[in-house]
């Protein structure tokens, strides 16, 4: 893949969770993937903005390699692009009827980006010691 384009990954990602917040929560599920989120408990739910948000920080981090080289950059651009996006999409499910922003989802959105991002990190310390 031209390096230039990996930002269409994350970008892609970002789209996915678009779709699926501007899903309605109403009382009869009209279709397969509503059916889903119906079953799916509200902690689960929550729980679910871990790993989801966790992956769009990995995204951006490999999507921006090309666009932003020193390292520390990249990790602080992939943190600050997940969790403007984190917040961002909270504001726009306040539009979708039966769903609300929640603060708590955008502090789990937080410790998914953060998590994954900070394991990174150390993985790339770990090698970059024992390398020397």
């Amino acid at each position: 893949m031209n390096s230039n384009l990996r930002v269409v990954v994350p970008l892609a990602c970002m789209t996915a969770i678009f779709a699926l917040s501007s899903i309605p929560d109403t009382a009869t599920p009209e279709t397969g993937l509503e059916r889903v989120l119906h079953w799916a408990s509200p902690e689960l739910q929550n729980l679910l903005h871990i790993p989801l948000f966790g992956g769009l920080a990995w995204c951006w981090h490999w999507g921006l390699r090309s666009w932003v080289k020193q390292e520390r950059w990249r990790f602080g651009a992939a943190l600050a692009v997940t969790l403007i996006y984190a917040v961002l999409d909270e504001i726009h499910q306040l539009g979708v009827p039966g769903r609300f922003g929640s603060l708590t989802d955008v502090a789990l959105n937080a410790v998914g980006a953060v998590l994954v991002l900070t394991v990174m990190a150390a993985r790339q310390r770990g090698r970059g010691c024992a390398s020397r």
